[in-house]
């Protein structure tokens, strides 16, 4: 993928996302209890600025497309080499690399109804087995979302922020620290896997104190995954520290991850 057609995905992404964001509002405003909360007027006032971020992105799209012509060829073909040398359990996806538009990986069903890329449903299954086999209770609450899916966990966790107390912008602002935008989380292509205890399946930073969570944090590599997303590394991956959220990016890299110390983002940054 060619540099400006990165950045014009990236923009197009952008802009789908803000009319996404203010469809929600739109839609709160239809909704029932809203004198109740006295949020009316700050939800009018998000919905604007919500509509003004669209008309600027869909602006620098339209700049973008006039200046196309004129990148760098040199500069592309080095992208294009970049970005074929990396393999498909290394995708990096995250708010500044949006998923392919359209993507579906091929799917296998792992346990109470979730499925993942079928490529790494059976280091799943074995890492699950294996927890159990120490004394372990792990249970997977979230696996592969489609990208209909992601907007409504997104939606939901709006709701829950305003439910309260929060502004609507202070809300969506907190969501987006938790929560991937929909086109740009992991679970869209199969390759993340949200794993809680048995015993406690809140997805806090108490998580991180079940035994599960200390077995699967010593153990994950074992089986090619990683902890996505460690502590005191959001200003890298823009995600606060999740101790349920495990990426796959097999055997071999998760070990050389693990040893690195780093966070996807940094390896594959140092690495390709």
């Amino acid at each position: 993928m060619r540099p400006a057609q990165r950045r014009k995905m990236i923009l197009n992404t952008a802009i789908v996302i803000v009319g996404i964001a203010a469809g929600i509002l739109s839609g709160y405003l239809l909704g029932e209890g809203l004198a109740e909360r006295k949020a009316v007027a700050d939800i009018k006032a998000a919905e604007k600025k919500l509509y003004r971020i669209q008309e600027q992105l869909q602006e620098a799209n339209q700049q973008l497309e006039e200046s196309g012509a004129g990148e760098d060829a040199a500069l592309a073909e080095r992208m294009k080499e970049f970005e074929d040398g990396i393999p498909w359990n290394m995708t990096l996806v995250n708010a500044e690399n949006p998923m392919q538009e359209g993507y579906v990986p091929e799917l296998a069903e792992v346990e109470n109804g979730y499925s993942v890329d079928a490529r790494i449903a059976e280091d799943l299954n074995a890492m699950l087995a294996a927890a159990r086999a120490d004394g372990c209770q792990p249970q997977i609450c979230s696996a592969y979302r489609s990208v209909e899916k992601q907007v409504q966990v997104f939606n939901d966790t709006v709701n829950s922020w305003i439910n309260q107390g929060s502004s609507f912008w202070d809300a969506y602002q907190r969501t987006t620290q938790e929560v991937a935008l929909p086109g740009t989380s992991e679970h869209g292509i199969g390759l993340a896997v949200d794993i809680v205890s048995n015993q406690y399946a809140e997805l806090d930073a108490k998580q991180a104190e079940t035994k599960e969570a200390q077995w699967l944090q010593e153990h994950c590599y074992e089986y090619g995954f990683i902890l996505r997303y460690p502590p005191e590394k959001q200003s890298l991956t823009g995600i606060i520290y999740e101790p349920w959220h495990y990426r796959y990016v097999g055997r071999e890299m998760a070990q050389k991850i693990k040893e690195s110390g780093l966070t996807l983002e940094e390896y594959l940054g140092k690495t390709y």
